[in-house]
């Protein structure tokens, strides 16, 4: 049975800067060795205790869709995920473990496994197992191919682990998830949410620990030697004597025998200095150098959390983030992903050449040329606004000039035109590739020979200093896994860089080591080099590409990996 689904049809039910991405030179975790070395699976970060409304009720009498609060009102809370496609009438095994891996025959060999869902996808599974090798619930053939044990998920739909399920991603939206950006440093990531106390203790910024310290500070003052009502007697003595008392005396009446050293102040955590100097010194293994059984790690201001629920505790507006940690929601800001797109080539509407107005202008002006009159304005056209070439040139007062299908001109300085190179030698027909022009910031599609979308992207930032460049590798590779999201982090690399952490960066096709396509929210300047060496794609573009490569993705699965069987599409990188 095929795994390709219809785009159309394609229902992704899944859960788990800036300028940068996790595009370094090594591997992801788990990435060569997905199928062969390890499982591949992400790891949930924390199991949080989390309110009694947010917790899962003991029964459920009524049946629930994965992802339903209806035991909570919502505060801002996400949209809901897509329905499931009407073409499967059920089962649904509804994974209910933090992940799950999906193997091309019944059973946990490594060298089968081709994909994995995580908590809360809804599987299309055919009505009974087919095998209970090594798994006493049996292993469920998924409709869309491969197979899946049934210790890892249900097919109760009442079950309560069903209700209080992760949240899917929402695959029509823009984003997948809700995305928040964290503030200020030092912003904490809880394992648990934390009692007022707790607050108190690891956000000393906030109004009511100060206050809270402030009367600690006063009742302890009290209760020093001297502020009791017998220093008035001693202070009246003072007077009737003849002098002052020695310093023995007051060393004695304070209830001191020796004098003590001083201790020396601890330094300040790193969050906590007034000099931001050394701030790119700071690792991402020291952000979780301060945690506990209830603190998990601190964060840099910058930092992405992806948003699985919205709730109240404490009078406080927390998220609840899709690795199972808590956050505090007023320090971060959410944040909506550019709508650019790029065009879908049908060689009638649109066809290569195409070029869009980039950088940081607004509008672009166009001309009128004739002959060898100066070139006249014309209109503006705004900037990554889409514009047909007729591919040809000419230069005027040694400025290049390129036609546009209007019969106008533009500046060849102010745009990025779609250059592809040639196509691979060894091509099959109908396959698909992409290709990725750095000097030109551009990415084509192509079905074969035949090109079939264009757009704009942003590669790694280059540099003179080779600890600061992060160019785009060139060369020609297959996609080597697929993610509907990922987490990427890393620390900074040279002197001025800061460690970096956006939760499930959307739509991510890893095809050399850490390189990858993927979509990026965090910001705008397609047609810019950006990244740190990752191909940087608007989210829509982003999900455009990765439902049209290969390896196709089966419905409810969240990540793919290609194999000889199931080849990746090829990534060509050229100037």
């Amino acid at each position: 049975m095929t795994l390709r689904s219809p785009p159309a049809a394609l229902w992704v039910a899944a859960s788990l800067l800036v300028g940068l991405s996790a595009c370094e030179k090594t591997p992801p975790p788990g990435a060569a060795g997905a199928p062969a070395g390890g499982t591949g699976l992400p790891v949930a970060a924390g199991e949080p205790t989390l309110p009694d409304e947010l917790r899962p009720a003991p029964v459920v009498t009524q049946p629930v869709a994965a992802g339903d609060d209806a035991a909570t009102p919502a505060v801002d809370e996400p949209p809901a995920g897509p329905a499931p496609p009407p073409e499967h009438a059920g089962p649904w095994l509804v994974v209910t473990a933090p992940a799950v891996g999906v193997y091309t025959s019944p059973g946990f060999e490594k060298d089968h496994k081709f994909g994995y869902a995580r908590n809360g996808a809804r599987l299309p599974v055919k009505a009974k197992p087919v095998s209970t090798k090594s798994c006493s619930s049996g292993w469920y053939e998924l409709v869309d191919g491969g197979f899946v044990c049934g210790n890892q998920g249900t097919t109760d739909v009442t079950h309560p682990q069903v209700k209080f399920a992760m949240r899917q991603p929402v695959i029509d939206d823009v984003l997948p998830y809700v995305y928040a950006r964290n503030a200020k440093n030092g912003t904490p990531l809880y394992k648990s949410v934390p009692s007022r106390d707790q607050m108190h203790q690891y956000e000393p910024y906030l109004p009511s620990a100060k206050k809270a310290r402030q009367q600690a500070e006063r009742a302890l003052g009290d209760e020093q030697p001297g502020n009791d009502a017998g220093a008035e007697t001693r202070k009246a003595s003072l007077t009737a004597d003849a002098g002052p008392p020695s310093l023995e005396r007051v060393l004695e009446d304070a209830g001191v025998t020796s004098a003590p050293e001083s201790p020396e102040e601890p330094p300040s955590p790193w969050w906590q200095q007034d000099d931001k100097s050394k701030l790119h010194e700071v690792t991402l293994e020291q952000l979780s150098s301060e945690g506990d059984d209830v603190l998990a790690r601190r964060m840099v201001a910058g930092f992405y959390v992806a948003v699985d629920k919205t709730f109240r505790w404490n009078d406080r507006l927390w998220y609840k983030t899709t690795r199972g940690l808590v956050a505090p929601a007023d320090r971060f800001w959410q944040t909506e992903g550019s709508k650019f797109k790029g065009v879908e080539l049908d060689g009638q509407g649109w066809s290569l050449p195409v070029a869009w107005v980039y950088g940081g202008r607004k509008t672009a002006p166009t001309y009128h040329i004739d002959g060898d009159d100066p070139p006249k304005p014309a209109k503006a056209v705004e900037a990554f606004t889409a514009i047909q070439l007729t591919g040809k040139s000419r230069e005027v007062a040694k400025t290049s000039y390129l036609e546009t299908k209007s019969g106008a001109w533009i500046k060849r300085v102010h745009v990025r035109v779609t250059e592809p190179g040639p196509a691979p030698k060894d091509l099959a027909p109908q396959e698909r590739w992409l290709d990725v022009n750095v000097s030109q910031q551009t990415l084509v599609a192509y079905v074969g020979d035949k090109p079939v979308y264009a757009t704009l992207v942003s590669t790694g930032k280059q540099s003179p200093i080779k600890a600061k460049d992060h160019r785009t590798p060139l060369g020609q590779w297959r996609v080597r896994e697929k993610h509907v999201t990922t987490t990427m982090d890393g620390d900074g690399t040279a002197a001025g860089d800061l460690p970096y952490s956006i939760e499930d960066v959307p739509y991510v096709l890893y095809y050399h080591n850490s390189y990858a396509v993927h979509g990026a929210f965090w910001h705008r300047n397609y047609g810019i080099q950006m990244s740190h060496g990752c191909v940087n794609l608007a989210p829509l573009d982003a999900k455009h590409i990765f439902l049209f490569t290969d390896p196709p993705l089966p419905r409810g699965l969240h990540g793919v990996w290609s194999s000889k069987d199931r080849p990746g599409s090829r990534v060509v990188v050229h100037e």
